[in-house]
């Protein structure tokens, strides 16, 4: 035996094959553990973000209805003024008759030289809104109409006042709900609280 020769003689490593041949790969992924983790993660984030996305609904539908309304009572005042007549706004169901039962129905803007708080032949429609779902909205001076004069003032339901407020609540109450202050001059602004500074009342 050629002991010089064996001396060159080493151990080959592992080659990470199988009897056939075959490479073998070592297979990852998530154990049990790491699974439960990531599942109760993910739902701690989902609880965290369903209220904060609610909410976000709701203060956005709160507001569009708010700045629908505002933007309406801008039209009739404009068109009063300039068509020197009268221009009437009622809660309206059907979108050409005032029909509606509460302004949540809807609305529409027309003029109304006759003041009958009917649309009648010959009188134009100019704006018009949709229901609004999950909204209130109620007056005590406009109860479901209010007519602009020539002048730009509002009259209310006696035909005498010249002011008025909207209150728009939804189901968090009266602690969220929004105020539409019209003035003297009839000209509409949001506020958080009554003419008087007292607080909002939802139904």
């Amino acid at each position: 035996m050629n002991v010089g020769h064996s001396a060159h003689l080493c151990t080959r490593a592992p080659t990470g094959k199988n009897q056939q041949g075959y490479v073998m790969q070592r297979q990852k992924g998530l154990t049990l553990i790491e699974l439960m983790i990531g599942v109760g993660l993910a739902g701690l984030l989902l609880s965290l973000g369903v209220p904060a996305l609610s909410l976000f609904v709701q203060n956005g539908r709160q507001t569009a209805a708010v700045n629908e309304f505002v933007s309406s009572m801008h039209v009739a005042r404009s068109t009063a003024v300039t068509t020197n007549a009268r221009v009437t706004i009622c809660a309206s169901r059907s979108g050409n008759a005032c029909d509606g039962a509460a302004w949540a129905d809807g609305w529409i803007v027309f003029e109304d030289p006759d003041s009958d708080q009917a649309v009648d032949a010959g009188e134009t429609i100019v704006a018009s809104a949709d229901r609004k779902n999950d909204v209130v909205i109620s007056s005590a001076e406009f109860p479901v109409f209010l007519s602009y004069r020539p002048n730009g003032r509002v009259a209310n339901a006696g035909l005498n006042g010249s002011a008025g407020a909207f209150t728009v609540c939804d189901q968090r109450g009266a602690e969220r709900a929004k105020v539409m202050l019209i003035d003297l001059s009839g000209r509409p602004r949001q506020s958080k609280t009554m003419a008087d500074g007292s607080n909002p009342a939802c139904a």
